[in-house]
């Protein structure tokens, strides 16, 4: 039998945030609307009764080219905060395409997002990642998760995915959320068929122009990725 070739997750993860990010050099104009976008959401933090972090600037091009390249249009957010992952995401489907659905919540707040574009944002404010899966039905393209899910998320959660949905996973490092997010989420075998990508590098986020780090990584459906003759 002869000796397979075997890809690592680092190596994959270079090529999958080259395809992700190929051309984004030339899409000045929407990268400079979008900070404009999530700069004036920094004002929402003096109406949170829990004021913490949010994804950088590197991170949320790097969700809105996500939601651009794979055209995800109904998507699960854990984890609303001050929104900037949310209308990244809802950003790149106005742009690019429409009929986009996002339903996100956040159990610290209830910042209502300021967000007027063609895209349907459900808030759950002041709720539980498991009240607002407990109301949703139906399969999902895509889920962000930038808040941890539980062992009494994961059943409902399993009602809301198949295997060719992506999930995205914020904090992705260490021992963060991030990394106990897909380390549960590596029960449900609906998930045995992803491959996961790991965060972009700082080295080539500078490349790009992009001068904060990302830690999003990606859980990619094995069925998505394709070998080509020409590239």
């Amino acid at each position: 039998m002869a000796t397979p070739i075997n890809i690592s997750v680092r190596q994959f993860s270079k090529i999958f945030w080259a395809q992700i990010m190929e051309g984004t050099e030339s899409t000045l104009a929407e990268k400079e609307a979008l900070a404009i976008k999530l700069n004036s959401l920094e004002s929402l933090r003096d109406h949170a009764e829990y004021n913490t972090g949010s994804i950088s600037f590197s991170a949320a091009w790097c969700i809105y080219n996500l939601t651009k390249y794979l055209k995800v249009k109904k998507i699960i957010e854990i984890g609303t905060f001050i929104g900037k992952s949310t209308i990244s995401i809802a950003s790149a489907i106005d742009c690019h395409f429409s009929d986009g659905e996002i339903y996100t919540c956040d159990f610290s707040n209830s910042i209502k997002l300021p967000y007027n574009g063609k895209t349907k944002i459900v808030q759950f404010q002041k709720k539980t990642s498991t009240d607002m899966l407990k109301t949703l039905n139906g399969n999902f393209d895509f889920c962000f998760l930038d808040g941890r899910i539980t062992e009494e998320d994961l059943p409902l959660f399993n009602n809301l995915i198949n295997e060719n949905t992506i999930i995205a996973l914020d904090d992705f490092e260490g021992m963060e959320k991030g990394v106990i997010n897909l380390i549960n989420l590596r029960k449900l075998q609906k998930l045995n068929n992803h491959f996961l990508a790991y965060p972009p590098s700082e080295n080539y986020l500078q490349k790009l122009g992009l001068n904060s780090h990302s830690l999003t990584a990606v859980l990619l459906p094995i069925s998505l990725i394709q070998f080509t003759n020409q590239g």
